[in-house]
């Protein structure tokens, strides 16, 4: 398994809700990982629910607040009418964000490999009830139908907590999620990302 730090620009003043990681966070900060992969194919797109942003009245994540500190740049001109849902640049790199489903939540091609990942959201402490069970069941699940092939890497995302790696370890040595090539990958608010290989 391979863990690396991202560049510490990622690793901004933004701070997220101290006791969950939202979905959107999942993806963004997987998205960054892999813009910083020797072999980055340049481009990453990323899938953003509008419910993972904004639910009523509540933010639940601030993208543009979250990508302006960690170095990212508005790179286009928003058309649509979520402000967040554009191209952003950062050195070489662009990213994409956008509202689009059937899609991947995150899709990069690092050393000419293309990379699927759908992330789901977590708690970050220790919660009744288990829940990580169901989420990262549900992602590794949507990775399974991913409109894919054989030479595709497909990820299931979700943040890095002692519960999700407990799971994490025990599940990736059953046959059957072997032999569907579904790698799980854990993300962390440090900028690290392990159980990815690239």
């Amino acid at each position: 398994m391979e863990t690396v730090e991202i560049n510490s620009r990622a690793l901004s003043s933004w701070t997220g809700p101290a006791d969950r990681m939202p979905e959107a966070e999942v993806a963004l900060r997987l998205a960054e990982y892999l813009s910083e992969r020797p072999g980055f194919g340049g481009h990453v797109e990323v899938a953003i629910d509008g419910a993972s942003v904004r639910v009523a009245d509540a933010e639940v994540f601030d993208i543009v607040g979250y990508l302006a500190g960690a170095g990212w740049a508005r790179d286009a001109e928003v058309t649509g009418k979520n402000v967040w849902a554009t191209l952003y640049r950062r050195g070489h790199a662009t990213l994409r964000v956008h509202s689009r489903s059937g899609q991947g939540d995150v899709e990069a091609t690092v050393n000419g490999r293309r990379i699927i990942a759908e992330c789901k959201k977590g708690p970050l402490i220790k919660k009744p009830g288990s829940p990580e069970y169901p989420l990262l069941t549900t992602a590794i699940g949507q990775a399974l139908l991913f409109d894919a092939n054989e030479a595709d890497l497909l990820v299931a995302a979700v943040p890095d907590t002692p519960s999700f790696q407990r799971i994490a370890e025990a599940w990736r040595n059953r046959p059957r999620l072997r032999a569907s090539g579904i790698e799980i990958a854990l993300v962390s608010r440090s900028g690290s990302v392990f159980g990815l290989l690239l």
